[in-house]
């Protein structure tokens, strides 16, 4: 190996310890997206790279190709495939790392030259486990490189290709566009194809077509695989003046009137959140949840509990509806919790509880006296896969049984808190019905609560079409509990 290591050569090393390490926990795998709400909100410019002394943009590269791995983990195993002797599962955890790692640069980071990924791989191959893998990872990583005959452009044609089920050699891309391989890498059955074209679990895309038809669980897989934008609210044109932006950003109407999509540098959005601190980073679908919700409010609430608070947007949104009310937020994360903590600088409102004290503080002696409470419960994500690439992969029965079975831990209790009169927002980003309709069917019988209002959204926008377009899933209803 020559003495100075060329340029990225850092970057696919950490790249690949990280790889691995998702491929040892498959398909439990961790992973926060660049640009997630919660992070910008903060103002983070997040790698994910805990390695103080690399370059900047080797950090990137090396965040961009676990990324890719995370996004895409299934279309990489069906990619390769067909170039091995030996079934997937058999192969070496490191080996299997160094396949991803390789073919994640080669077929989806147009910019990375063939030969560089390849080589990478095979040295850290070779270090990690032994020469003769070495010479497995190149072999294979080179059928993949010659496998991809040409990249269609985005366009009506390439859309065209991208959703017939019966061709199986056709790669979508997020921007639109798609490679189209020389060979055939896909399952002929149309679920399995779908799963793997998309890189969702089987039994998601099965789940799906279930419910809501092929066609619809066709778009719902494509959206996910769009690059998720940042979007800013209350945003409108003029909102902010030229100079507060870098050269380098700019801010785009949303579809959604109040609303921005932020196009730039996401470690320069802190300065402009700063700059504006009534501005949030915010999907159109989880702001209507406090939103459009609150206009229907029996009465303006004294008292709020947020129950499931994260790091405070939705109680962010609170505080600035009712700025005389008392907002108790809580959330079990202590990083969560952290952020909810700073919210009391802007906002003397809200006062972040650990849980416990909440529900001391929320109750009276002869029953509640929250005039709202919010249940932003923990859920399957299915509306958020944009965004949650890492959890369409860990979809089954059985976890969808027990985020149920945590979203009545965490709503029933709850529910004695509540004032004569008093209103539940109970809110998910799933699109599931078990986890939305069902739950609150069953809250409203159980507790004799009256549903005013219950929507569910579909996520929005598809790779190709502009960001302005785009809008998580998700789910929201109001009930209300009888004055007498």
């Amino acid at each position: 190996m020559n003495r100075e290591a060329p340029v990225g050569y850092a970057a696919r090393e950490v790249a690949l310890e990280r790889v691995l390490a998702q491929a040892l926990r498959f398909p439990d795998l961790d992973f926060t997206s660049p640009g997630s709400a919660h992070d910008a909100d903060r103002g983070d410019d997040r790698t994910g790279i805990r390695a103080p002394s690399m370059d900047p943009r080797d950090a990137a590269l090396a965040r961009a190709i676990e990324h890719a791995v995370v996004r895409r983990y299934l279309t990489l195993i069906a990619c390769i495939r067909p170039h091995l002797d030996k079934k997937w599962p058999l192969l070496e955890k490191p080996v299997q790392a160094a396949l991803l790692g390789g073919a994640a640069q080669i077929l989806f980071l147009d910019r990375v030259p063939a030969a560089a990924a390849v080589d990478a791989s095979v040295e850290w191959t070779k270090r990690r486990l032994r020469p003769g893998a070495g010479g497995l990872v190149n072999a294979v990583l080179r059928k993949v490189a010659a496998s991809v005959a040409e990249r269609l452009p985005a366009g009506t044609e390439t859309s065209a290709l991208v959703a017939d089920q019966t061709l199986r050699n056709i790669v979508p891309l997020a921007d639109g566009s798609a490679l189209r391989l020389s060979i055939d890498a896909f399952s002929e059955d149309a679920a399995a194809n779908l799963s793997e074209r998309t890189s969702h679990a089987r039994d998601l895309v099965l789940h799906w077509i279930g419910a809501f038809g092929f066609r619809e669980a066709t778009r719902i897989a494509l959206h996910d695989l769009c690059d998720a934008p940042i979007i800013v609210t209350p945003w409108s044109p003029g909102a902010v003046a030229p100079e507060e932006l870098p050269p380098s950003a700019t801010i785009e109407p949303h579809d959604e009137p109040g609303f921005g999509v932020w196009r730039g540098p996401h470690s320069e959005l802190s300065a402009l959140l700063a700059a504006h601190p009534s501005m949030r980073v915010q999907d159109p679908t989880a702001a209507m949840t406090v939103g459009a919700l609150a206009t229907m409010l029996p009465r303006a609430p004294k008292l709020i509990v947020d129950l499931c608070a994260g790091r405070g947007t939705k109680t962010r949104q609170l505080a600035e509806l009712f700025p005389q009310a008392t907002i108790l937020a809580t959330d079990p994360d202590d990083a969560r919790f952290a952020s909810l903590a700073e919210l009391r600088h802007r906002h003397p409102g809200i006062k972040p509880m650990s849980p416990q004290s909440v529900f001391r503080e929320g109750a009276g002696e002869t029953g509640g006296k929250v005039d709202l409470l919010l249940l932003d419960v923990p859920c399957s994500n299915s509306g958020v896969l944009a965004r949650r690439p890492e959890a369409r992969y860990r979809f089954s029965k059985a976890r969808t049984a027990s985020a149920i079975e945590l979203q009545q831990k965490i709503a029933d209790p709850a529910i004695g808190l509540l004032a004569p009169g008093g209103a539940v927002i109970y809110a998910t980003c799933s699109i599931e019905r078990a986890e939305n309709e069902a739950q609150v069917k069953r809250l409203a019988s159980r507790f004799g609560l009256a549903l005013a209002v219950e929507r569910s959204i579909m996520p929005a926008g598809l790779p190709g079409e502009p960001p302005s377009r785009y809008r998580d899933g998700g789910y929201h209803a109001l009930l209300v509990r009888p004055s007498a």
